[in-house]
């Protein structure tokens, strides 16, 4: 849906509410309709990303507790270095390690 205008939206609130939209749009040096829409815009990102920080804790969450079951199940055995460096061994992709000068 496309809007070629922005619509206003009206919003009822206290006086105590309005002085202190008042004081933070003093204090920003903006209007009081601009400082709440950019509070308003502030706020709700602040959640989005909230959101989204916990779903991904959430899944690697739900990652580990499957990996330490099939570990506990002996499906995943521990790996020991050797095998690990083989990995990197092959084809030439050893790290390279730093020169202490």
């Amino acid at each position: 849906m496309k809007r070629s205008k922005s619509q206003p939206i009206s919003v009822a609130m206290a006086n105590a509410e309005r002085d202190l939209f008042e004081a933070e749009a003093r204090r920003r040096g903006l209007g009081i309709s601009t400082t709440i829409r950019a509070l308003a815009l502030e706020r709700a990102t602040e959640l989005r990303e909230k959101r989204q920080i916990e779903r991904a804790r959430e899944w690697q969450t739900q990652r580990m507790r499957v990996a330490v079951a099939r570990f506990d199940a002996g499906q995943d055995p521990e790996v020991d270095q050797a095998a690990i460096d083989a990995v990197f061994e092959d084809e030439g992709t050893t790290r390279r390690r730093r020169r202490k000068t």
